[in-house]
């Protein structure tokens, strides 16, 4: 299993501790370090830091969008999180939402700092072979960053540089982040340092979500495949270099609990019980947490059943079971090899080419011992069910929402999500208060 690095304990600056004893307070302090004197060697502390601040930044934005889908529903006390689970999911004071949005601008910030700072740093003499695979990571975190604004949110403000505010990119514009991801992988596909599989699997996602991104906005769901042979070919590449089943994770940590954050989605869902696994999905007999997760029987824990084999579904049991068996510190999925068939199985699909599709399909399916498909069901159809299995809880279930026409049933008929299909996260209350670009 290929795994962004473990988290660990990361202080890029110096923290001085003044002891009063009888000293002045003009003392000269040799550990105060500016900003503009950091230097390479400071590099692979920034990309671990980099690293840190992005899994915290997906851990808490995760848990609004999965409870604004079909995939969660609100069981505590917090209005904030019943009303995304209706699918009010454009309000700009939903605190839950405004509370990820610090993290995720975070994020991009940071990003886009650490690797301006490595791309200064590399015309150097002293930039070394270990800084070219930090650059590399750097490139890497930033697109995954770029990749969670894009998938999620109906417009961002990205430019903001400490105390100087940008304006929004625009609601129109935000398909635009997933070419600033491309452009980042492609730039960590050329210093050839590693990972190249790795990277061109998360270029075929973000070149396949754009695709997505363009079904939605505004939303198509007379035509709702995406075409994308670019895609389907990088998807390709990486299956022959990592195998069918290959999954990249985000990790989390007890050890590095400042990679969690105060909303992550596992310390909502396995620990505080704000929100459970929805019954759409699972078995959950206190109408708390999934039976018998542990026992390695889907059908003690999963109710979603496989279309074609009627039995309860064996890679959503794995994503149920992976979730929640670790409680507080679960790994998050970035992509995986079973996304990678199903984007050459949409691509051909979407092109009229049933032997490719039944190919990849079946590739999925015979990882967890399932019949071969051969036109039981609708291809689309079991398309659609094997997205929502094989992704499930990866932030990829509300796009397909729309698209699809199958909209959660916890959504109500006042919501913007269903009267206002494609709607998603808007820049928050926060970021408005702060920002005077924003009217």
């Amino acid at each position: 299993m290929k795994k962004f690095n473990t988290m660990k304990k990361t202080y890029i600056f110096i923290a001085s501790i003044l002891v009063f004893l009888g000293c002045s307070l003009d003392a000269n302090n040799p550990n105060n370090l500016l900003e503009e004197q950091l230097d390479v060697t400071a590099f692979s502390p920034m990309v671990n830091g980099l690293e840190a601040i992005t899994v915290r930044a997906y851990g808490n934005i995760l848990a609004p969008y999965s409870v604004a889908s079909d995939e969660m529903i609100w069981i505590g006390s917090r209005d904030a999180w019943q009303q995304l689970n209706f699918g009010n999911v454009d309000n700009i004071n939903n605190e839950f939402v405004d509370a990820a949005f610090f993290y995720v601008a975070e994020a991009r910030f940071w990003a886009d700092d650490v690797i301006a700072r490595g791309e200064e740093f590399s015309t150097t003499n002293a930039f070394s072979d270990k800084n070219r695979t930090d650059l590399a990571r750097a490139y890497w975190y930033g697109a995954f960053v770029y990749l969670i604004i894009a998938d999620m949110f109906d417009d961002f403000v990205v430019g903001s540089r400490k105390t100087e505010s940008a304006p929004p990119v625009g609601a129109s514009n935000m398909g635009s982040l997933y070419d600033v991801a491309i452009g980042y992988l492609n730039k960590a596909i050329a210093l050839n340092a590693g990972l190249t599989a790795e990277l061109k699997a998360t270029k075929a996602r973000a070149e396949f979500s754009k695709g997505i991104w363009a079904k939605v906005n505004p939303v198509n769901s007379a035509a709702p495949l995406v075409s994308s042979a670019s895609a389907a070919s990088l998807a390709a590449e990486a299956i022959a270099a990592l195998g069918d089943d290959f999954s990249v994770n985000m990790i989390t940590s007890g050890s590095a609990p400042e990679t969690v954050g105060g909303l992550d989605i596992a310390g909502e869902v396995n620990d505080r019980l704000e929100m459970r696994l929805s019954d759409t999905y699972v078995i959950s007999s206190d109408a708390k947490r999934p039976d018998a997760v542990g026992d390695g029987d889907p059908a003690t824990t999963v109710s979603l059943l496989d279309p074609i084999d009627n039995i309860a579904d064996p890679a959503l049991y794995h994503n149920v079971a992976n979730f929640t068996a670790p409680g507080l510190y679960p790994e998050y999925p970035v992509v995986s090899g079973r996304e990678m068939h199903l984007i050459i199985a949409e691509n051909a699909l979407a092109n009229g080419d049933n032997t490719t599709f039944e190919a990849h399909i079946n590739k999925i399916r015979a990882l967890d011992g399932l019949t071969p498909y051969s036109g039981q069901i609708n291809a689309q159809d079991l398309l659609e069910h094997s997205r929502r299995v094989n992704l499930f809880l990866q932030g990829r279930r509300i796009s397909d929402h729309y698209r699809f026409a199958s909209p959660s049933e916890y959504w109500i008929g006042s919501s913007p999500a269903i009267n206002s299909p494609g709607s998603f996260f808007p820049i928050t209350i926060s970021e408005i208060q702060a920002n005077d670009n924003i009217n």
